[in-house]
């Protein structure tokens, strides 16, 4: 049998590189870059130069911002992003806060014609799209100054007393049942068990809370029974309560009527052993701070 085998003189090809290839595909390259160069430098410098100046908010223009309203204290009050409103860590919420959505960027039409308070109106004006800026609003510039008669300083130790007297319709309205002697009953607003007598008209209500026992006022914050003593002030006794109540209670604790706020806690002195309701709208008497950025401009021609 005859073995092929490569004749003696057979030679592979031998491996050139290919200059002139190499050479184009560099050439390639330079050329891509210094198109790139070009336009960086013409879309970054030259058209934002001789573009002419960006459209601004002015009155009467149609606009979308994204907003976040802050009180004083950093405790926002409302918000038109998701992102802020579900992140209670970096942007804690105040009382009032509600959730509102669709989350979307507040629409103001005719900028300048009141359909927002003052303040914001102004604040957004002289803005382009994309430009951020926070807007202090005063009272004045806002939703007004509070009503001083709604505002109501209350002590932290309060003193209920353990006997109530009062006529069989005022019982009713209050207990929401007929007055029946021997009957027992609950604080409507303490939550602590009681025990009704009636004498004629009179109608006599014994409160029986136990020392140590926590209530919630309103249902919105925990007091805590410090003493009962049953003989004081002239035998009506005095049940002696501590509202527990601090710094980070303030525009944080409330009491909601459905979805209004009836009132908020706006102030506590633990010095002065007092904390404050306000049942203006939480929003009145106050600076507020809103971080906006414009989203959108419409201008009639």
């Amino acid at each position: 049998m005859v073995t092929p085998r490569c004749p003696e003189n057979a030679m592979a090809r031998p491996l050139v590189r290919d200059e002139e290839g190499v050479s184009t595909l560099v050439s390639l390259i330079g050329v891509l870059l210094l198109v790139i160069a070009i336009l960086a430098v013409y879309f970054g410098f030259l058209v934002p130069k001789f573009a002419g100046p960006p459209l601004r908010a002015r009155s009467g223009d149609d606009v979308l911002v994204d907003y976040v309203g802050r009180f004083e204290n950093g405790l926002v009050f409302d918000t038109s992003l998701v992102s802020v409103a579900g992140d209670n860590s970096s942007n804690p919420k105040a009382f009032a806060f509600g959730w509102h959505p669709p989350w979307q960027p507040l629409e103001v039409k005719s900028v300048g014609s009141g359909e927002v308070v003052k303040g914001f109106d102004l604040g957004i004006q002289g803005l382009a799209v994309g430009d951020a800026t926070t807007i202090a609003v005063p009272p004045d510039l806002g939703y007004g100054a509070a009503d001083p008669t709604k505002v109501f300083v209350k002590p932290l130790f309060e003193s209920v007393p353990v006997h109530l007297t009062m006529d069989a319709s005022d019982f009713s309205a209050t207990y929401k049942a007929p007055a029946v002697s021997g009957a027992n009953t609950t604080d409507p607003f303490w939550g602590w068990p009681a025990t009704v007598s009636v004498s004629g008209s009179v109608v006599t209500v014994t409160n029986s809370p136990t020392p140590g026992q926590i209530v919630h006022p309103y249902g919105a914050w925990e007091a805590r029974v410090d003493s009962i003593d049953d003989g004081a002030d002239g035998g009506i006794g005095t049940i002696t309560v501590h509202h527990h109540l601090d710094a980070t209670s303030v525009d944080r604790v409330g009491f909601r009527n459905g979805n209004a706020v009836l009132f908020t806690v706006t102030a506590v002195d633990l010095a002065a052993g007092t904390y404050t309701l306000d049942y203006n709208n939480p929003t009145k008497g106050r600076t507020l701070i809103f971080e906006v950025t414009m989203v959108r401009i419409s201008r009639v021609a």
